[in-house]
C-alpha cells in the first residue's frame, strides 16, 4: 500500500460538534466518547464508512463501534469481534518477527540477503534492513503490468520471490527509500529459512498466541473458512457499495495478509509498551523517526498535531486499515474497513486524533445535492491531466445522480455537493469543475495531498 494523506478541505459544513474548550485542552474520556459519536455519525448516515472504530487512551477504551454490513448480500452487520483484512498493517508483524529472531541471535539485520537465499540476484548488495526500510531497489510486485492476473491464484513464498529475483534494481541498495511489497515477501522466505516454520506458524506461536490475540491470522489458503470475516467492498454511487475484485491473499504473504480486528490490533498495541514482544532497546532503536524515511519497520512514524506518532496504515482490494500509536500521549486509535476506499483513513484517523487531542476537525463534505440530468450530462466528456500527473486521461460519465471518473479501469463515482463541487467517494478528494466567462467547461481541478491537479476538457458535447 502506498501512503496518501489526503486533507479535506471545508466545501459544506454537513454538521456541528459541540463547542471545544481552550485550543487543545484536554477532555473528560466521556466527552471524547460523544465528540467521536457525533463526528462518525454522518459518515454512517450516507453510507461513507463502514467498519470498526477503537479509540484508547492511557489502556482505556474510550470508543468502540462497528458500522456497516460485514455482509451486504446477507444483510450481515459489522460488529466489534468482526475480522478484517488489515493489508499493509500486516507489515509491523513481519518486521517484529525478524526482529525477535535479531534478539535471539539467529539473524542480524545487517546480513546481506544472500546469506538465506543465496540464487537471489544482488542479494549480496542488499541487507535486510533495506529490506524492512524499503531501500533495497527492488521494484514492487504489485506494479507489475500482470500482477492483477498472477493474483488470482494462490503462489507461494518461493514463487512470489521468484516472480521479482528478476527485475533489475530501480536504484543502488541504501541510496534512498521506495516502497515495495516485494521487500517484505522476501521477507518471509528469509524468515522461513532461518526458523524452518511456515510464516503463518511462527507468527500464530511467536506473536499471536503469547498476546492473546485469537481472532488474528494469516490467509494464505483461499479455501480456508475463516470465522466472522468480513467481505470486501468498492464505494459505487452516492451512497452504496460493490463487490471488491477477487485477491487471492497468499500474493500478500508478508505485506498484507493478516487478517485482525480492533480487539486484537489493540493488544498489539498494548505489547509493544512492554518486553513481551520486543525489547525495550529494540523498539528504541528501530521505532524512531527518519528523516526522509517513507515506512519504517512496517511503521510510518512522523508527527502528528504536534505528537509523535507511529502509524501503520494498508489499503487493499475490499479493505483499509490504520493503527495509529502516539506513544508519547499513549493514545492509540483503530479503524478498520471492509471498503477499500480511503475514508477510514483520512479524514477519519487524523479527525479522531484531533478529537482526543482536544482539537475541532474539520467538518467533512458528505451530504449529496441533487442536480438535473441535464447539468451532469454537460460535464461528460474527456480530460487529460498535465505532467505532474502522468498526463493521464481521464472519461467522466453522467450516472443517475452523480458522475463516473473512470481512469484507465479505475471506475471512482464523484458525488455531487453544488452545481460544481463534487466529492470522489474512493480518495475522498474534492472535485470542482472550471468554466470560462462564457459558462463552458473547461476541465476540473482534484485535490490530493496539498496539491490540485489540473485536468482539460478534450472534447465537449
Amino acid at each position: 500500500m502506498r501512503r496518501f494523506a489526503i486533507p479535506i478541505a471545508l466545501l459544506i459544513a454537513s454538521m456541528i460538534l459541540p463547542s471545544v474548550p481552550a485550543h487543545g485542552q484536554a477532555l473528560p474520556d466521556k466527552e471524547i466518547a460523544s465528540r467521536i459519536q457525533a463526528y462518525l455519525a454522518p459518515f454512517n448516515e450516507t453510507g461513507n464508512f463502514i467498519g470498526t472504530v477503537l479509540v484508547a487512551r492511557k489502556g482505556r477504551i474510550l470508543f468502540r463501534q462497528s458500522y456497516g454490513m460485514a455482509n451486504y448480500e446477507l444483510r450481515v452487520p459489522n460488529t466489534n469481534q468482526t475480522r478484517y483484512h488489515i493489508a499493509s498493517v500486516s507489515k509491523p508483524f513481519t518486521a517484529a518477527a525478524i526482529l525477535q529472531l535479531q534478539e535471539q541471535r539467529r539473524l542480524s539485520v545487517s546480513d546481506r540477503v544472500s546469506r538465506y537465499v543465496p540464487n537471489f540476484p544482488n542479494g549480496d548488495r542488499i541487507t535486510l534492513d533495506h529490506l524492512l526500510t524499503h531501500m533495497s531497489g527492488i521494484p514492487d510486485i504489485n506494479g507489475l503490468e500482470d500482477f492483477d492476473t498472477f493474483a488470482l491464484s494462490p503462489h507461494t513464498v518461493e514463487q512470489l520471490v521468484a516472480k521479482i529475483a528478476g527485475l533489475p534494481l530501480e536504484f543502488e541498495p541504501g541510496s534512498k527509500a521506495s516502497y515495495s511489497n516485494s521487500n517484505y515477501n522476501l521477507l518471509v522466505l528469509v524468515l522461513e529459512k532461518v526458523t524452518g516454520e511456515k510464516y503463518e506458524d511462527y507468527l500464530r506461536d511467536h506473536i499471536f498466541k503469547p498476546l492473546g490475540m485469537h481472532d488474528s491470522g494469516h490467509d494464505g489458503d483461499a479455501s480456508r473458512l475463516i470465522p466472522s470475516a468480513a467481505s470486501g467492498y468498492t464505494p459505487a454511487g452516492i451512497s452504496s457499495f460493490e463487490k471488491a475484485p477477487y485477491l487471492d491473499w497468499s500474493n500478500k504473504t508478508g505485506n498484507g495478509s493478516l487478517y485482525s480486528t480492533v480487539d486484537d490490533l489493540y493488544r498489539f498495541d498494548r505489547a509493544l509498551n512492554t518486553d513481551t514482544l520486543l525489547k525495550s532497546a529494540t523498539r528504541q532503536k528501530y521505532f524512531v523517526e527518519v528523516e526522509g524515511a517513507d515506512n519504517w519497520y512496517g511503521w510510518y512514524i512522523w508527527k502528528r498535531l504536534g505528537h509523535l506518532l507511529m502509524a501503520a496504515k494498508g489499503r487493499s482490494l475490499g479493505f483499509a486499515a490504520e493503527l495509529d500509536r502516539f506513544p508519547d500521549d499513549d493514545v492509540t486509535i483503530i479503524v478498520l474497513s471492509n471498503s477499500r476506499g480511503t475514508v477510514s483513513q483520512d479524514p477519519v484517523a487524523k479527525a479522531l486524533a484531533a478529537i482526543v487531542f482536544g482539537e475541532k476537525p474539520a467538518p467533512p463534505p458528505l451530504r449529496a445535492v441533487t442536480l438535473p440530468e441535464s447539468a451532469l450530462a454537460s460535464y461528460a466528456g474527456q480530460y487529460q491531466f498535465g505532467s505532474d500527473f502522468s498526463n493521464e486521461k481521464v472519461t467522466l460519465t453522467a450516472e443517475p445522480g452523480f458522475l463516473r471518473m473512470q481512469m484507465g479501469d479505475r471506475n471512482r463515482p464523484l458525488v455531487p455537493l453544488s452545481d460544481t463541487d463534487f466529492l470522489e467517494r474512493y480518495f475522498f478528494a474534492p472535485v470542482t469543475i472550471t468554466k470560462d466567462a462564457q459558462g463552458k467547461v473547461t476541465g476540473f481541478t482534484i485535490r490530493f495531498g496539498d496539491r490540485n491537479y489540473a485536468a482539460r476538457r478534450l472534447n465537449s458535447n
